[in-house]
């Protein structure tokens, strides 16, 4: 039974990288069910040999943001280490209350600064997806050009990134559980603007919310498998963040093309919704 076993190995086919990535894209192009092993198993094999441009970019968006955030890191040391200081002294909870209140009034440039980064952190991400949209559909090499491009969309990343804030804000007015809900029903709106440049920013969060319809649970399961991940970056001082947000978000993306795939097979979204007629994304329904 052994040689049997051993013969039957050896009639398996070896594939290569390149024909391995294909296989991965006509296996997300059949639309498979909800399988986070799967897509984070098709992210390590579609950034094989192709790390370069995605570290490079991390790394790029990771000191941008640094540079901003400067300030506001001095800041709120500065605060902590006064609040530390006053509940050293056992100040009363008032004192401790004037002294967060000052900080959060006396520096209208943080306020800016905070918006500034948030509006970074999107044209970042839009530009970002539009080079791992590109890595799934298929084993083309990707370049630094398709990073850069992706910045044509940044009015479209900011107006999707407070279209989504403003939702999620109204219904954690509610209560927290509500708003973490519907933030990963809108957690596709950013793929969808990135893929669909001539859909409307209020239509893709719409499609987002059709699309995650019965697989909310199994995205924030998802997200929730990164902790280990994301621990490893804050131990490694944010080195690691370089490999695994690559890998995190080709995981996202992957998740992303099932859901549309499924959302578009049973009627949930149309062709039209996103403007593939033509079937030049899914194919035709």
């Amino acid at each position: 039974m052994r040689q049997a076993a051993d013969k039957n190995r050896a009639r398996l086919p070896i594939h290569t990288v390149e024909e391995r990535r294909i296989i991965v894209y006509h296996r997300l192009e059949a639309g498979i069910m909800f399988d986070r092993k799967k897509y984070k198993s098709f992210a390590r094999i579609q950034l094989k040999n192709r790390r370069t441009v995605p570290v490079f970019m991390t790394l790029i968006t990771v000191l941008v943001l640094l540079l901003l955030s400067l300030p506001l890191i001095k800041t709120s040391i500065a605060m902590y280490s006064e609040i530390l200081q006053a509940s050293a002294l056992s100040l009363n909870k008032n004192a401790l209350l004037q002294i967060v209140r000052k900080y959060q009034e006396s520096s209208p440039l943080d306020s800016f600064l905070s918006w500034l980064v948030f509006f970074v952190t999107a044209i970042c991400a839009i530009a970002q997806f539009c080079v791992y949209l590109k890595m799934s559909r298929g084993p083309e090499p990707v370049s630094f050009g398709d990073f850069f491009a992706g910045f044509a969309y940044w009015l479209r990343a900011i107006g999707a990134a407070l279209w989504c804030l403003l939702w999620t804000y109204l219904w954690t007015l509610l209560f927290v559980i509500p708003g973490i809900v519907k933030a990963i029903a809108y957690s596709q709106t950013f793929f969808i603007v990135a893929e669909f440049p001539h859909v409307p920013v209020t239509q893709a969060l719409d499609i987002s919310k059709k699309i995650t319809r019965g697989y909310k649970t199994d995205l924030f399961v998802l997200y929730l498998s990164f902790l280990g991940w994301d621990l490893l970056c804050v131990l490694t001082l944010g080195i690691a963040s370089l490999w695994v947000i690559p890998y995190q978000t080709m995981t996202c993306v992957n998740a992303y093309h099932a859901l549309m795939k499924r959302a578009l097979e049973t009627g949930i979204v149309t062709a039209e919704d996103i403007g593939d007629v033509n079937g030049e994304h899914y194919g035709k329904q």
